[in-house]
Protein backbone atom coordinates (compact mmCIF):
# COMPACT_ATOMS: atom_id res chain seq x y z
CA UNK A 1 0.00 0.00 0.00
CA UNK A 2 1.08 3.16 -0.77
CA UNK A 3 1.10 6.06 1.48
CA UNK A 4 1.02 9.32 0.84
CA UNK A 5 3.79 11.76 1.41
CA UNK A 6 2.51 14.83 3.72
CA UNK A 7 3.78 18.62 2.54
CA UNK A 8 6.75 18.51 5.44
CA UNK A 9 8.27 15.16 3.93
CA UNK A 10 7.63 16.82 0.53
CA UNK A 11 9.70 20.19 1.49
CA UNK A 12 12.30 18.02 2.91
CA UNK A 13 12.77 15.87 0.39
CA UNK A 14 13.29 18.99 -2.03
CA UNK A 15 15.93 20.28 0.02
CA UNK A 16 17.79 17.31 0.32
CA UNK A 17 17.30 15.18 -2.74
CA UNK A 18 18.93 16.36 -6.21
CA UNK A 19 17.28 15.67 -9.08
CA UNK A 20 17.79 11.62 -9.72
CA UNK A 21 16.60 8.39 -11.60
CA UNK A 22 13.78 7.89 -8.91
CA UNK A 23 12.74 11.70 -8.33
CA UNK A 24 11.83 13.72 -11.09
CA UNK A 25 10.24 17.59 -10.95
CA UNK A 26 8.03 19.62 -12.98
CA UNK A 27 6.74 23.40 -12.16
CA UNK A 28 3.36 22.17 -13.38
CA UNK A 29 0.91 19.20 -14.14
CA UNK A 30 0.20 19.29 -17.76
CA UNK A 31 -3.72 18.42 -17.89
CA UNK A 32 -3.31 14.99 -20.54
CA UNK A 33 -5.81 16.39 -22.75
CA UNK A 34 -4.18 15.63 -26.37
CA UNK A 35 -1.97 12.41 -27.44
CA UNK A 36 0.93 14.36 -27.09
CA UNK A 37 0.40 15.78 -23.45
CA UNK A 38 -0.71 11.93 -22.16
CA UNK A 39 2.11 9.98 -24.55
CA UNK A 40 4.34 12.62 -22.25
CA UNK A 41 2.52 11.53 -18.79
CA UNK A 42 3.15 7.85 -19.58
CA UNK A 43 6.52 8.11 -20.69
CA UNK A 44 7.56 9.55 -17.46
CA UNK A 45 5.17 6.97 -15.20
CA UNK A 46 7.43 4.15 -17.31
CA UNK A 47 10.61 5.64 -16.84
CA UNK A 48 10.06 6.00 -13.05
CA UNK A 49 8.83 2.79 -12.77
CA UNK A 50 11.59 1.27 -14.75
CA UNK A 51 14.44 3.05 -12.78
CA UNK A 52 12.59 2.00 -9.10
CA UNK A 53 13.39 -1.20 -8.15
CA UNK A 54 14.69 -0.75 -4.49
CA UNK A 55 12.73 2.42 -3.19
CA UNK A 56 9.76 4.65 -4.24
CA UNK A 57 9.92 6.80 -7.70
CA UNK A 58 8.39 10.14 -7.47
CA UNK A 59 7.25 12.87 -10.02
CA UNK A 60 6.19 16.28 -7.99
CA UNK A 61 4.22 18.69 -9.94
CA UNK A 62 4.32 22.60 -8.88
CA UNK A 63 7.72 22.68 -7.55
CA UNK A 64 10.76 24.45 -8.57
CA UNK A 65 13.36 23.43 -5.74
CA UNK A 66 16.26 25.89 -7.49
CA UNK A 67 13.53 28.88 -5.70
CA UNK A 68 14.00 30.14 -1.96
CA UNK A 69 10.31 29.41 -1.50
CA UNK A 70 10.25 25.93 -3.71
CA UNK A 71 6.25 25.66 -3.72
CA UNK A 72 5.42 26.88 -6.70
CA UNK A 73 1.70 25.03 -6.92
CA UNK A 74 -0.11 23.57 -9.69
CA UNK A 75 -2.94 25.71 -11.64
CA UNK A 76 -5.19 22.86 -12.30
CA UNK A 77 -6.22 19.61 -9.90
CA UNK A 78 -6.20 16.40 -11.11
CA UNK A 79 -7.21 12.82 -10.37
CA UNK A 80 -6.12 10.11 -9.57
CA UNK A 81 -8.59 7.54 -10.95
CA UNK A 82 -8.77 9.35 -14.12
CA UNK A 83 -4.42 8.68 -14.31
CA UNK A 84 -5.51 5.52 -13.70
CA UNK A 85 -7.80 4.97 -16.40
CA UNK A 86 -4.80 7.11 -18.66
CA UNK A 87 -2.54 4.43 -17.99
CA UNK A 88 -4.61 1.33 -18.21
CA UNK A 89 -3.23 -0.49 -21.51
CA UNK A 90 -0.98 1.56 -22.47
CA UNK A 91 1.51 0.03 -19.85
CA UNK A 92 3.05 -3.37 -19.79
CA UNK A 93 2.78 -4.53 -16.76
CA UNK A 94 0.98 -2.17 -14.91
CA UNK A 95 2.99 -0.36 -12.45
CA UNK A 96 1.60 0.18 -8.81
CA UNK A 97 1.81 4.08 -8.34
CA UNK A 98 -0.62 7.28 -6.85
CA UNK A 99 -1.40 10.24 -8.20
CA UNK A 100 -2.59 12.43 -5.20
CA UNK A 101 -2.29 16.16 -4.00
CA UNK A 102 -1.42 18.21 -0.46
CA UNK A 103 -2.31 21.75 -0.09
CA UNK A 104 -0.04 24.08 1.60
CA UNK A 105 -1.78 27.29 1.97
CA UNK A 106 -3.48 28.32 -1.34
CA UNK A 107 -1.19 26.07 -2.84
CA UNK A 108 -1.04 22.58 -3.97
CA UNK A 109 1.39 20.08 -4.83
CA UNK A 110 0.98 17.20 -7.14
CA UNK A 111 2.87 13.70 -6.93
CA UNK A 112 2.92 10.82 -8.23
CA UNK A 113 4.42 7.61 -6.11
CA UNK A 114 5.53 4.94 -7.85
CA UNK A 115 5.70 1.85 -5.59
CA UNK A 116 9.26 -0.27 -6.20
CA UNK A 117 8.92 -3.41 -8.02
CA UNK A 118 11.08 -5.81 -10.35
CA UNK A 119 8.43 -6.36 -12.45
CA UNK A 120 11.10 -4.22 -15.09
CA UNK A 121 10.94 -3.94 -18.20
CA UNK A 122 7.59 -1.59 -18.31
CA UNK A 123 6.64 -1.48 -22.07
CA UNK A 124 4.68 1.28 -23.95
CA UNK A 125 1.99 -0.80 -25.31
CA UNK A 126 0.46 2.16 -27.63
CA UNK A 127 1.63 4.53 -30.25
CA UNK A 128 0.33 8.01 -28.69
CA UNK A 129 1.57 11.47 -29.52
CA UNK A 130 5.48 10.98 -29.38
CA UNK A 131 6.26 7.57 -28.04
CA UNK A 132 5.58 4.67 -29.59
CA UNK A 133 4.95 0.82 -29.29
CA UNK A 134 7.35 -1.35 -27.82
CA UNK A 135 9.39 1.81 -26.33
CA UNK A 136 11.42 1.31 -23.19
CA UNK A 137 12.71 4.20 -21.15
CA UNK A 138 13.97 5.04 -17.94
CA UNK A 139 14.99 7.74 -16.19
CA UNK A 140 18.96 7.88 -15.33
CA UNK A 141 20.11 11.00 -14.03
CA UNK A 142 18.08 13.90 -13.68
CA UNK A 143 16.97 12.77 -17.85
CA UNK A 144 14.81 10.46 -19.11
CA UNK A 145 16.54 7.78 -22.06
CA UNK A 146 15.67 4.92 -23.95
CA UNK A 147 16.88 1.87 -22.61
CA UNK A 148 20.93 0.08 -23.42
CA UNK A 149 21.39 -4.02 -23.57
CA UNK A 150 23.18 -3.53 -20.23
CA UNK A 151 19.69 -2.22 -19.26
CA UNK A 152 17.68 -4.92 -20.10
CA UNK A 153 20.41 -7.39 -19.07
CA UNK A 154 20.27 -5.97 -15.45
CA UNK A 155 16.06 -6.50 -16.14
CA UNK A 156 16.32 -9.85 -17.04
CA UNK A 157 19.62 -11.27 -14.81
CA UNK A 158 20.44 -8.57 -12.57
CA UNK A 159 20.51 -8.85 -8.55
CA UNK A 160 17.14 -7.73 -8.23
CA UNK A 161 15.69 -8.97 -11.40
CA UNK A 162 12.51 -11.41 -10.63
CA UNK A 163 13.05 -13.49 -13.35
CA UNK A 164 16.43 -14.57 -12.15
CA UNK A 165 15.20 -16.44 -9.66
CA UNK A 166 13.04 -18.27 -12.04
CA UNK A 167 15.72 -18.37 -14.43
CA UNK A 168 17.89 -20.44 -12.10
CA UNK A 169 14.88 -22.68 -11.07
CA UNK A 170 14.26 -23.46 -14.77
CA UNK A 171 18.08 -24.15 -15.32
CA UNK A 172 17.92 -26.38 -11.66
CA UNK A 173 14.99 -28.15 -12.73
CA UNK A 174 16.63 -29.01 -16.46
CA UNK A 175 19.70 -30.60 -14.62
CA UNK A 176 17.68 -32.40 -12.34
CA UNK A 177 15.55 -34.04 -15.54
CA UNK A 178 18.91 -34.45 -17.16
CA UNK A 179 20.35 -36.25 -14.25
CA UNK A 180 16.87 -38.44 -13.39
CA UNK A 181 16.94 -39.37 -17.40
CA UNK A 182 20.90 -40.11 -16.95
CA UNK A 183 20.07 -42.08 -14.10
CA UNK A 184 17.31 -44.09 -15.82
CA UNK A 185 19.09 -44.85 -18.76
CA UNK A 186 21.57 -46.45 -16.34
CA UNK A 187 19.34 -48.01 -14.96
CA UNK A 188 17.95 -49.67 -17.94
CA UNK A 189 21.36 -50.71 -18.91
CA UNK A 190 21.94 -52.70 -15.88
CA UNK A 191 18.49 -54.23 -15.98
CA UNK A 192 19.52 -55.22 -19.60
CA UNK A 193 23.25 -56.38 -18.62
CA UNK A 194 21.49 -58.60 -15.75
CA UNK A 195 18.64 -60.22 -18.02
CA UNK A 196 21.57 -61.09 -20.51
CA UNK A 197 23.53 -62.54 -17.57
CA UNK A 198 20.24 -64.94 -16.72
CA UNK A 199 19.99 -65.91 -20.45
CA UNK A 200 23.97 -67.49 -20.64
CA UNK A 201 23.00 -68.93 -17.08
CA UNK A 202 19.97 -70.81 -18.28
CA UNK A 203 22.10 -71.93 -21.08
CA UNK A 204 24.30 -73.57 -18.98
CA UNK A 205 27.15 -70.68 -18.78
CA UNK A 206 27.24 -70.38 -14.87
CA UNK A 207 29.31 -67.29 -14.74
CA UNK A 208 26.79 -65.63 -17.34
CA UNK A 209 27.87 -64.12 -20.52
CA UNK A 210 31.32 -64.90 -21.22
CA UNK A 211 33.14 -61.20 -21.06
CA UNK A 212 36.41 -60.69 -23.24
Amino acid sequence: MITALTIDEILQFLAKTPEQAVFDWKQDFVHPADDDARGELIKDIAAIANASVLSYGFIFYGVDPRRPDPLVGITRPYDDARLQQLVQGKLEPIPSFLYYEVSAGPKTVGVIQVAPSKKRPYIIRVDIGRIRKGQIVIRRGSSTDGVTLDDLAEFFYGQYSQYFANVRQRLGLDVQRQQAITEYIAELRRGAEAAEDHMWQAAGFLGGKPRR
